[in-house]
């Protein structure tokens, strides 16, 4: 009992570190529970999450594909595709996305998450359908619909610039706000 007591307590008192953005005393702190429970999961991913915040990328995706190889679920697949995405490999990402997607096709960020890598590569047309996805599936999240705007933006498509603005600026009138700014929404004539 002692002996898988004492990281479950380490595991979670690196939470309330990392909750109060004590990150290196966090980072140390899973690192132990790591070393002493290979197997912790949890652990690997918030290792993962810290490297990743502080922008050490390939350790953050060393970390997140021990937890992967330790639970094949799709928020490791995603933790390891954002990393792949600020990477800037791209394409990987994308069938990091799809890989979450295969275990849950509800999952808004990994279609965001797509959106985002396709219009890194240019592919504007098939990011719209990611960004409507994820959008249908989480309507009052504005992101989607800021990345909507601005990719039908970069497509000379103001309208629907337009009425992507109108429909946010009912719940987000922040964001709305951005993208009237940034892709200059005009009223229409």
């Amino acid at each position: 009992m002692a002996s898988t007591l004492r990281p479950m307590i380490l595991f979670w008192f690196g939470q309330l570190l990392a909750y109060m953005r004590r990150s290196d005393r966090a980072l140390a702190l899973f690192r132990e529970v790591a070393a002493q429970n290979p197997s912790h999961q949890q652990a690997w991913s918030s290792i993962g999450f810290l490297l990743a915040e502080k922008g050490e990328l390939e350790p953050a995706l060393q970390a997140f594909e021990k937890a992967l190889a330790l639970d094949p679920g799709d928020a490791p697949a995603r933790n390891i595709a954002f990393v792949l995405q600020r990477l800037g490999r791209h394409e990987d990402a994308i069938e990091g996305f799809k890989r979450t997607l295969e275990a849950d096709d509800k999952v808004d960020r990994a279609w965001y998450g797509i959106g985002l890598s396709l219009c890194s590569l240019g592919r504007y047309e098939e990011a719209i359908e990611r960004f409507t996805e994820a959008a249908r599936l989480q309507p009052m999240n504005p992101y989607a619909g800021y990345q909507l705007a601005g990719t039908w933006h970069k497509l000379g498509q103001h309208d629907k610039v337009r009425a992507e603005y109108e429909r946010i600026k009912g719940f987000d009138p922040k964001v709305a706000e951005r993208i009237r700014q940034e892709f200059g929404v005009m009223r229409k004539q």
